[in-house]
C-alpha cells in the first residue's frame, strides 16, 4: 500500500488509523497519525468498505433492497423516493448499497456486506421480509408491506383516489370507469388500496360505473392488449365520461389508444391518473394526476431509519430493546391539467 510505504509504517497501522479503530491495545503517536492522514489525502485514498466492515462495529453502510432498475422508461415515484432517500443518508455520512431485483434469490435477502440498516422498496408480502424480520438490523419499508419489527412509510392511496374522483364529480361526471392494473397476479398494496378507494368513493359520491368484461392479463403478456378492449367496453359502449387510471403508464397508453380510435381527451372523456411524472406534463393534452409524494417518502424513510439506527447505538447495539412497528402515511395531492373538464352535452 502506497500510504504505508510513504509513511514507513505497516499496512495494518494505516488501516486502523484511517478506519479510526481502537480495538485491542492499538495506539499511535499524534505525529504518525497526522502524517498518515495527510498522505492519504494527497493520494485521494478511500478505505475499502469491505475491509472496514471486518474491523468496526458500525459500518455506516445502508442497503436498499428491491429496486427494479434505473431504465428511463420505468422510472416512477419509487425510484425518485430512493434518490431522495440516498441524498438524505449521504448528507448524514452513510454509504448506500443498492441491490436490484434478481431471479437468483429473494429480492429482500440481506446483502453479503454488513450493514447498519436496510430499506425495502415495494415489498408485497411478509414472506419477502422474513430475513429482515429474523435479523437484528433496523429496517424501513417504503410503499409496501411491513413486518412486526419494521417501520412503514407509504402514500395514502385511498385518500388520493378520493381526491381524483371528487374532482371529476365536481366537474359534473356521473359515469366514471377505473383503468386497473392489467396484470392478473399483481399483489402490491397500492393495487388493492386504489381499488378500495374507488369503491368507497363510488358509495359516497353516487356515480355510476360501466359494466366491463375484460380479463386481467397473464404473466409475460404485453399490456398493450388490455387498452383497446377497455376503451371499447368502458367508453364507447359503456358511455363513461371520465376515467381514473391506476398509473401514468396506463394513462399514456389509454391516451394513445383513444387517438387511434378517433376519440379526444377531454372532449369525449376526461382522464386522471396516478403518478405526477414529467411525461404527463408533456403529453397532449397534459394529464391531471394524483401526485404521490415520492421525494417526501424518501426523506421521511431516511430520517426514520437514521433515528432507529441511532436508538440502537444508544442501546449498545442490543436487540433486547424491542422497537415496535411504526406506520407513517403521507397525504397525496392532485395536480389539475388539460385532460379533465366538464362532460360534453
Amino acid at each position: 500500500m502506497e500510504v504505508a510505504r510513504r509513511c514507513s509504517v505497516s499496512q495494518s497501522t494505516v488501516s486502523r488509523v484511517l478506519n479510526n479503530s481502537k480495538h485491542g491495545r492499538f495506539s499511535v503517536s499524534t505525529e504518525v497519525r497526522e502524517k498518515i492522514l495527510r498522505v492519504a489525502r494527497e493520494l485521494n485514498y478511500r478505505p475499502s468498505v469491505a475491509a472496514r466492515n471486518l474491523t468496526v462495529s458500525k459500518t455506516h453502510l445502508v442497503a436498499v433492497l428491491g429496486v427494479a432498475g434505473l431504465m428511463s422508461d420505468s422510472v416512477g415515484p419509487m425510484e425518485r423516493a430512493v434518490s431522495a432517500l440516498a441524498r438524505t443518508l449521504d448528507s448524514a455520512g452513510y454509504e448506500i448499497c443498492l441491490q436490484f431485483l434478481s431471479k437468483r434469490h429473494n429480492p429482500y435477502d440481506l446483502p453479503p456486506l454488513r450493514v447498519d440498516g436496510v430499506v425495502a422498496v415495494n415489498p408485497e408480502s411478509l414472506d419477502d421480509l422474513q430475513a429482515l424480520e429474523e435479523s437484528e438490523i433496523p429496517y424501513i419499508s417504503i410503499n409496501g408491506i411491513v413486518g412486526r419489527r419494521g417501520t412503514l412509510v407509504t402514500p395514502d392511496d385511498v385518500g388520493g383516489t378520493r381526491l381524483a374522483l371528487k374532482h371529476l364529480v365536481d366537474l359534473g361526471h356521473t359515469r366514471i370507469a377505473y383503468l386497473d392494473h392489467p396484470a392478473v397476479d399483481v399483489k402490491h398494496p397500492s393495487v388493492f388500496d386504489r381499488r378500495r378507494g374507488f369503491g368507497k368513493a363510488r358509495q359516497e359520491m353516487g356515480f355510476e360505473v360501466p359494466s366491463m368484461h375484460i380479463a386481467p392479463l397473464p404473466p409475460d403478456v404485453t399490456w398493450d392488449l388490455y387498452y383497446e378492449p377497455f376503451v371499447r367496453d368502458a367508453i364507447i359502449e359503456g358511455k363513461a365520461t371520465a376515467v381514473l387510471a391506476y398509473s401514468h403508464h396506463g394513462a399514456m397508453a389509454l391516451l394513445r389508444m383513444a387517438h387511434d380510435l378517433g376519440l379526444k381527451v377531454p372532449d369525449d372523456f376526461s382522464l386522471v391518473c396516478f403518478n405526477d411524472e414529467p411525461v404527463v406534463k408533456l403529453s397532449i393534452p397534459s394529464i391531471t394526476a394524483v401526485d404521490v409524494p415520492s421525494v417526501r417518502l424518501g426523506q421521511v424513510a431516511a430520517d426514520l431509519l437514521l433515528e432507529r439506527m441511532s436508538r440502537e447505538d444508544a442501546d449498545g447495539g442490543s436487540s433486547a430493546v424491542e422497537i415496535p412497528q411504526q406506520r407513517v402515511k403521507l397525504e397525496e395531492s392532485l395536480v389539475v391539467r388539460e385532460s379533465s373538464a366538464p362532460p360534453k352535452g
